[in-house]
């Protein structure tokens, strides 16, 4: 394996499945977002704002300085049917591996003036690990017999950096996140086994305008371009034009804006509107180059992806001096379309049900709490590039695919 025994991969015990949010992007890390199925935009505040909207760090009293941590660990299944025989697999009924994702967080926060309030974050937006069965797509080699074209693909994205935020006259906070990423990818199959990781910089910026009965929110995530080095080996003879040795790429990650509005409907409760835009154009190749400057598989490089449109909305509700419960409800649509469909992504639509809640303890401790449920609507592939063997079509991705995940969020927050 690659030399990844640093921070970054001790932090990211196992990024998350295939059944998580649209394509690979993961939901929001703390429990107040995994509660609210993403929305809270414009309620966002705290050390947790800087996953969210770092304006909403501004909302923190003077000299109150926090930290939050905590993680959500996921039950994920997917399951795939083909109806027919495929190069040489048969028809099936399958489920992949199930995944049991654990993804942890940290922020910080502390107010350094009336106005200004500075902290750092760590966090993964984007992960994917899926693990299929054996035998769930041989392709046929003729006297060479068969191989998986498909076993394990993973991708690790964790970003990490300061975070500052100002509150200004009239209700208005404007903040901004600058992050180093880290992004690890490894693909194991029968034909070869390829591994690649490599750094990169972004920025996050957000606005907040809070008045006693409403408050509105926008954050923008830039796109990063993620150069990624490695190796390529373990390839089948069958695998001609495959070349041992070192290979590099470019991760594309898209943009991000998501805006939402929350209105006080009584005094103990907020109810909350959200849209999510991700630019998923943007990610419009994967062309892995070769030791000898060959691409593998140029056929199979393009991607076609559309930008995507999300609903979320959610309610916020005081129950109590110390209890504080949330629920929430998100739609995903998928920005794949089908011949750019493989089982090594997230391809289908998603609906999100969560709920959760907080727990005010003493001396300004807060214990926070969530579970989330996410399904993958079924969408039948009968056409893609993806499953291409050099220029022979082997039909092995086309069937019917189908996800769950549930998802449950701890975190806890004090003062310091």
């Amino acid at each position: 394996m690659l030399p990844t025994r640093c921070f970054p991969a001790l932090f990211v015990l196992l990024s998350a499945t295939l059944a998580h949010a649209s394509s690979n992007v993961l939901p929001r890390p703390n429990s107040e977002s995994l509660g609210m199925a993403d929305a809270n935009i414009a309620l966002a505040a705290g050390p947790g704002a800087q996953f969210t909207n770092p304006a909403g760090m501004a909302e923190s009293p003077p000299g109150a300085r926090r930290w939050e941590a905590g993680a959500y660990l996921a039950v994920a299944d997917a399951r795939f049917s083909r109806a027919t025989p495929a190069s040489a697999a048969g028809a099936m009924d399958i489920n992949a591996r199930t995944g049991y994702p654990l993804v942890p967080y940290f922020a910080i926060a502390a107010p350094y003036t009336e106005h200004a309030t500075f902290g750092f974050a760590v966090d993964s937006p984007h992960g994917l690990s899926t693990e299929w069965k054996d035998h769930t797509w041989d392709v046929n080699l003729g006297a060479q017999g068969s191989a998986d074209m498909v076993k394990l693909a993973q991708l690790t994205v964790l970003r990490f950096g300061p975070t500052a935020a100002w509150r200004l006259d009239g209700g208005w906070s404007v903040g901004a996140r600058l992050f180093a990423q880290y992004v690890e990818a490894i693909d194991e199959n029968d034909i070869a086994t390829l591994r690649a990781h490599g750094m990169s910089a972004g920025t996050m910026l957000g606005v907040r305008y809070r008045v006693p009965d409403f408050i509105f929110g926008a954050a923008y995530t830039t796109p990063t371009n993620t150069k990624i080095k490695g190796k390529q080996d373990n390839i089948h003879p069958a695998a001609t034009t495959l070349v041992p040795g070192d290979i590099h790429t470019r991760y594309l990650l898209p943009d991000r804006l998501q805006v939402g509005m929350a209105l006080r409907l009584r005094p103990d409760l907020w109810w909350e509107m959200d849209f999510d835009w991700i630019g998923w154009s943007y990610y419009d190749e994967l062309r892995i180059y070769q030791a000898d400057g060959s691409v593998i598989s140029p056929a199979k490089a393009q991607r076609h992806y559309t930008d995507t449109l999300s609903l979320r909305t959610g309610i916020k509700w005081e129950h109590s001096e110390r209890l504080t419960l949330h629920a929430g409800f998100g739609y995903d649509p998928s920005p794949v379309p089908e011949r750019d469909a493989t089982p090594t992504a997230s391809f289908l639509r998603k609906s999100r049900i969560a709920f959760g809640g907080r727990y005010r303890l003493d001396r300004g401790q807060q214990l926070d709490f969530a579970y989330q449920f996410i399904y993958g609507h079924k969408r039948r592939i009968d056409a893609t590039d993806q499953d291409l063997f050099g220029s022979t079509d082997t039909h092995l991705f086309e069937g019917t695919y189908e996800t769950r995940a549930h998802v449950l969020g701890l975190s806890y927050s004090a003062q310091f």
